[in-house]
Protein backbone atom coordinates (compact mmCIF):
# COMPACT_ATOMS: atom_id res chain seq x y z
CA UNK A 1 0.00 0.00 0.00
CA UNK A 2 1.52 3.37 -0.95
CA UNK A 3 2.30 5.78 1.82
CA UNK A 4 -0.66 8.15 2.03
CA UNK A 5 -0.11 11.30 4.03
CA UNK A 6 -3.53 12.60 5.02
CA UNK A 7 -3.63 16.02 6.60
CA UNK A 8 -5.91 15.93 9.63
CA UNK A 9 -7.27 19.21 10.89
CA UNK A 10 -7.49 19.39 14.68
CA UNK A 11 -8.27 22.72 16.36
CA UNK A 12 -6.69 21.47 19.56
CA UNK A 13 -3.35 21.53 17.79
CA UNK A 14 -3.66 23.66 14.65
CA UNK A 15 -5.27 26.69 16.27
CA UNK A 16 -3.26 26.69 19.47
CA UNK A 17 0.19 26.45 17.91
CA UNK A 18 -0.50 29.70 16.08
CA UNK A 19 0.04 31.50 19.38
CA UNK A 20 3.39 29.86 20.07
CA UNK A 21 6.48 32.02 19.72
CA UNK A 22 9.96 30.53 19.35
CA UNK A 23 10.78 31.81 22.84
CA UNK A 24 7.69 30.15 24.34
CA UNK A 25 8.45 26.85 22.63
CA UNK A 26 12.07 26.83 23.76
CA UNK A 27 11.17 27.83 27.33
CA UNK A 28 8.58 25.05 27.61
CA UNK A 29 10.89 22.39 26.22
CA UNK A 30 13.71 23.47 28.50
CA UNK A 31 11.34 23.40 31.49
CA UNK A 32 10.54 19.75 30.83
CA UNK A 33 14.06 18.63 29.98
CA UNK A 34 15.78 20.53 32.79
CA UNK A 35 13.23 20.26 35.59
CA UNK A 36 11.03 17.23 34.95
CA UNK A 37 13.17 14.62 33.21
CA UNK A 38 15.26 12.27 35.28
CA UNK A 39 18.74 11.01 34.52
CA UNK A 40 17.28 8.13 32.54
CA UNK A 41 16.48 10.52 29.67
CA UNK A 42 20.20 11.24 29.22
CA UNK A 43 21.09 7.57 29.69
CA UNK A 44 18.50 6.42 27.13
CA UNK A 45 19.58 9.03 24.57
CA UNK A 46 23.23 8.07 24.92
CA UNK A 47 22.58 4.31 25.00
CA UNK A 48 20.43 3.85 21.91
CA UNK A 49 22.51 2.55 18.99
CA UNK A 50 19.73 3.04 16.42
CA UNK A 51 19.57 -0.69 15.70
CA UNK A 52 15.80 -0.58 15.02
CA UNK A 53 15.21 -3.99 16.62
CA UNK A 54 12.20 -2.35 18.24
CA UNK A 55 10.47 -1.87 14.89
CA UNK A 56 8.73 -5.21 14.46
CA UNK A 57 7.11 -4.85 17.87
CA UNK A 58 5.23 -1.73 16.77
CA UNK A 59 1.73 -2.24 15.37
CA UNK A 60 1.82 1.20 13.71
CA UNK A 61 4.94 0.16 11.82
CA UNK A 62 3.61 -3.29 10.89
CA UNK A 63 0.16 -2.06 9.81
CA UNK A 64 1.72 0.48 7.44
CA UNK A 65 3.74 -1.97 5.39
CA UNK A 66 6.77 -1.38 7.59
CA UNK A 67 7.25 2.16 6.39
CA UNK A 68 10.50 3.22 8.15
CA UNK A 69 9.13 6.54 9.44
CA UNK A 70 6.59 4.65 11.59
CA UNK A 71 9.24 2.62 13.40
CA UNK A 72 9.75 3.52 17.07
CA UNK A 73 13.36 4.54 16.47
CA UNK A 74 12.27 6.94 13.72
CA UNK A 75 9.62 8.48 15.97
CA UNK A 76 12.25 9.11 18.60
CA UNK A 77 14.70 10.46 15.99
CA UNK A 78 12.10 12.88 14.63
CA UNK A 79 11.12 14.18 18.07
CA UNK A 80 13.25 14.00 21.21
CA UNK A 81 16.58 13.42 19.46
CA UNK A 82 16.05 16.44 17.23
CA UNK A 83 14.82 18.53 20.16
CA UNK A 84 17.90 17.61 22.16
CA UNK A 85 20.16 18.31 19.19
CA UNK A 86 18.64 21.77 18.66
CA UNK A 87 18.50 22.48 22.42
CA UNK A 88 14.79 23.19 22.20
CA UNK A 89 15.05 25.73 19.39
CA UNK A 90 12.25 24.44 17.15
CA UNK A 91 9.34 26.14 15.38
CA UNK A 92 5.55 25.78 15.14
CA UNK A 93 5.74 23.26 12.31
CA UNK A 94 8.03 21.07 14.38
CA UNK A 95 5.61 21.24 17.33
CA UNK A 96 2.78 20.11 15.03
CA UNK A 97 4.95 17.24 13.77
CA UNK A 98 5.91 16.08 17.26
CA UNK A 99 2.27 16.29 18.41
CA UNK A 100 1.18 14.19 15.44
CA UNK A 101 3.82 11.55 16.13
CA UNK A 102 3.34 11.36 19.91
CA UNK A 103 -0.47 11.45 19.92
CA UNK A 104 -1.48 9.63 16.74
CA UNK A 105 1.40 7.32 15.83
CA UNK A 106 2.21 5.91 19.28
CA UNK A 107 -0.15 4.81 22.06
CA UNK A 108 2.52 4.17 24.69
CA UNK A 109 1.95 0.41 24.79
CA UNK A 110 5.66 -0.25 25.48
CA UNK A 111 5.86 -3.29 23.19
CA UNK A 112 8.89 -1.73 21.52
CA UNK A 113 10.65 -1.46 24.87
CA UNK A 114 10.22 -5.19 25.41
CA UNK A 115 12.27 -5.81 22.27
CA UNK A 116 15.01 -3.27 22.93
CA UNK A 117 18.28 -5.10 23.74
CA UNK A 118 19.19 -2.29 26.15
CA UNK A 119 15.80 -2.02 27.85
CA UNK A 120 15.21 1.55 26.71
CA UNK A 121 11.70 2.71 27.55
CA UNK A 122 10.74 4.30 24.24
CA UNK A 123 7.26 5.11 25.56
CA UNK A 124 8.98 7.37 28.10
CA UNK A 125 10.32 9.43 25.20
CA UNK A 126 6.86 9.73 23.66
CA UNK A 127 5.20 10.57 26.97
CA UNK A 128 7.80 13.30 27.46
CA UNK A 129 6.86 14.73 24.07
CA UNK A 130 3.19 14.66 25.06
CA UNK A 131 4.08 16.49 28.25
CA UNK A 132 5.77 19.23 26.24
CA UNK A 133 2.79 19.44 23.91
CA UNK A 134 0.37 19.74 26.83
CA UNK A 135 2.33 22.59 28.37
CA UNK A 136 2.26 24.35 25.00
CA UNK A 137 -1.48 23.69 24.65
CA UNK A 138 -1.04 21.48 21.58
CA UNK A 139 -3.26 18.51 22.46
CA UNK A 140 -5.88 16.86 20.18
CA UNK A 141 -9.27 18.44 20.91
CA UNK A 142 -11.13 15.21 21.72
CA UNK A 143 -8.47 14.08 24.16
CA UNK A 144 -8.37 17.49 25.80
CA UNK A 145 -12.17 17.45 26.21
CA UNK A 146 -11.95 14.10 27.96
CA UNK A 147 -9.28 15.41 30.31
CA UNK A 148 -11.54 18.36 31.10
CA UNK A 149 -14.19 15.84 32.16
CA UNK A 150 -11.67 14.22 34.51
CA UNK A 151 -10.76 17.60 35.96
CA UNK A 152 -14.39 18.59 36.51
CA UNK A 153 -16.19 15.38 37.50
CA UNK A 154 -13.22 13.10 38.37
CA UNK A 155 -14.36 10.65 35.70
CA UNK A 156 -13.89 10.67 31.96
CA UNK A 157 -17.54 10.73 30.83
CA UNK A 158 -19.20 13.48 32.90
CA UNK A 159 -21.08 10.95 35.03
CA UNK A 160 -22.81 12.89 37.78
CA UNK A 161 -23.06 11.63 41.35
CA UNK A 162 -26.79 10.79 41.18
CA UNK A 163 -26.29 8.97 37.86
CA UNK A 164 -23.55 6.87 39.44
CA UNK A 165 -25.78 5.78 42.34
CA UNK A 166 -28.74 5.14 40.03
CA UNK A 167 -26.59 2.89 37.81
CA UNK A 168 -25.40 0.87 40.81
CA UNK A 169 -28.91 0.40 42.20
CA UNK A 170 -30.33 -0.54 38.82
CA UNK A 171 -27.60 -3.09 38.17
CA UNK A 172 -27.88 -4.54 41.65
CA UNK A 173 -31.54 -5.25 40.90
CA UNK A 174 -30.57 -6.96 37.64
CA UNK A 175 -27.86 -8.98 39.38
CA UNK A 176 -30.20 -10.18 42.14
CA UNK A 177 -32.73 -11.23 39.49
CA UNK A 178 -30.01 -13.36 37.93
CA UNK A 179 -28.57 -14.72 41.18
CA UNK A 180 -30.32 -14.49 44.50
CA UNK A 181 -28.32 -12.54 47.06
CA UNK A 182 -26.07 -10.79 44.54
CA UNK A 183 -25.46 -7.22 45.65
CA UNK A 184 -23.31 -4.20 44.97
CA UNK A 185 -22.28 -3.23 48.51
CA UNK A 186 -21.50 0.47 48.94
CA UNK A 187 -19.22 2.13 51.45
CA UNK A 188 -18.41 -1.04 53.39
CA UNK A 189 -15.51 -0.03 55.60
CA UNK A 190 -12.89 -2.74 56.07
CA UNK A 191 -13.90 -4.87 53.07
CA UNK A 192 -11.11 -6.87 51.49
CA UNK A 193 -11.58 -5.31 48.04
CA UNK A 194 -12.58 -1.95 46.63
CA UNK A 195 -13.70 -2.60 43.08
CA UNK A 196 -13.29 0.31 40.68
CA UNK A 197 -14.38 0.68 37.07
CA UNK A 198 -13.94 2.96 34.09
CA UNK A 199 -16.59 5.60 33.40
CA UNK A 200 -18.03 3.93 30.26
CA UNK A 201 -19.44 1.20 32.51
CA UNK A 202 -22.07 3.30 34.32
CA UNK A 203 -22.49 5.43 31.17
CA UNK A 204 -22.94 2.88 28.36
CA UNK A 205 -21.96 -0.60 29.66
CA UNK A 206 -23.92 -0.77 32.91
CA UNK A 207 -24.50 -4.53 32.58
CA UNK A 208 -20.86 -5.05 33.52
CA UNK A 209 -21.68 -3.80 37.01
CA UNK A 210 -24.30 -6.53 37.42
CA UNK A 211 -21.84 -9.07 36.05
CA UNK A 212 -19.19 -8.24 38.66
CA UNK A 213 -21.81 -8.45 41.43
CA UNK A 214 -22.61 -11.98 40.30
CA UNK A 215 -18.92 -12.92 40.08
CA UNK A 216 -18.18 -11.58 43.56
CA UNK A 217 -21.18 -13.41 45.00
CA UNK A 218 -20.18 -16.74 43.47
CA UNK A 219 -16.57 -16.24 44.54
CA UNK A 220 -17.67 -15.37 48.07
CA UNK A 221 -15.45 -12.30 48.24
CA UNK A 222 -15.62 -9.40 50.67
CA UNK A 223 -15.90 -6.28 48.51
CA UNK A 224 -17.32 -2.82 48.20
CA UNK A 225 -17.63 0.13 45.84
CA UNK A 226 -17.51 3.81 46.77
CA UNK A 227 -20.66 5.93 46.67
CA UNK A 228 -18.53 9.04 46.17
CA UNK A 229 -16.22 10.32 43.45
CA UNK A 230 -13.02 8.31 43.23
CA UNK A 231 -14.59 5.24 41.62
CA UNK A 232 -13.22 5.84 38.09
CA UNK A 233 -9.85 4.16 37.66
CA UNK A 234 -9.18 5.50 34.18
CA UNK A 235 -6.93 8.47 33.57
CA UNK A 236 -6.85 10.07 30.14
CA UNK A 237 -4.90 12.98 31.63
CA UNK A 238 -1.88 10.70 31.72
CA UNK A 239 -2.08 10.30 27.94
CA UNK A 240 -2.52 14.02 27.30
CA UNK A 241 0.57 14.97 29.30
CA UNK A 242 -1.51 16.81 31.90
CA UNK A 243 0.25 15.31 34.91
CA UNK A 244 -1.37 17.78 37.30
CA UNK A 245 -4.89 16.52 36.55
CA UNK A 246 -3.55 12.98 36.44
CA UNK A 247 -2.26 13.38 39.98
CA UNK A 248 -5.59 14.74 41.24
CA UNK A 249 -7.50 11.79 39.77
CA UNK A 250 -5.07 9.18 41.10
CA UNK A 251 -4.85 10.79 44.52
CA UNK A 252 -8.64 10.73 44.94
CA UNK A 253 -8.76 7.09 43.85
CA UNK A 254 -6.23 6.03 46.46
CA UNK A 255 -7.65 8.30 49.17
CA UNK A 256 -11.07 6.72 48.60
CA UNK A 257 -9.57 3.26 49.11
CA UNK A 258 -7.79 4.43 52.24
CA UNK A 259 -10.99 6.00 53.60
CA UNK A 260 -12.77 2.68 53.16
CA UNK A 261 -9.83 0.83 54.78
CA UNK A 262 -9.81 -1.89 52.14
CA UNK A 263 -6.94 -4.33 51.72
CA UNK A 264 -6.61 -3.98 47.97
CA UNK A 265 -8.03 -2.28 44.88
CA UNK A 266 -9.27 -4.49 42.07
CA UNK A 267 -9.75 -2.78 38.72
CA UNK A 268 -11.63 -3.75 35.60
CA UNK A 269 -10.03 -3.41 32.20
CA UNK A 270 -8.33 -0.16 31.32
CA UNK A 271 -4.85 0.46 29.98
CA UNK A 272 -4.55 3.92 31.48
CA UNK A 273 -5.70 2.60 34.85
CA UNK A 274 -2.79 0.16 34.82
CA UNK A 275 -0.30 2.73 33.52
CA UNK A 276 -1.54 5.65 35.60
CA UNK A 277 -1.11 4.10 39.02
CA UNK A 278 2.67 3.48 38.93
CA UNK A 279 3.32 6.99 37.57
CA UNK A 280 2.24 8.77 40.77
Amino acid sequence: MPDQKIEVVDPGIDERIKNLTPAKIEKTIRQVLDNECSARMKVYLETCVHCALCSNACHFYNSRDKEPRFSPVAKVKDTIWEINKRKGKVDQNFVKQMARIAFTECNGCRRCSMYCPFGIDIAYFMMTIRRMCHLMGAVPQFLDDTVNSHATTMNQMWVQQDDWIDALQWQEDDASDELEGARIPLEIEGADIMYSVIAPEPKILAQLLANIAIIMKVAGLSWTMPATDGWDNSNMAMYSGDFETMARVERLHWETAMRLKVKQIVMGECGHAYRGKPMI
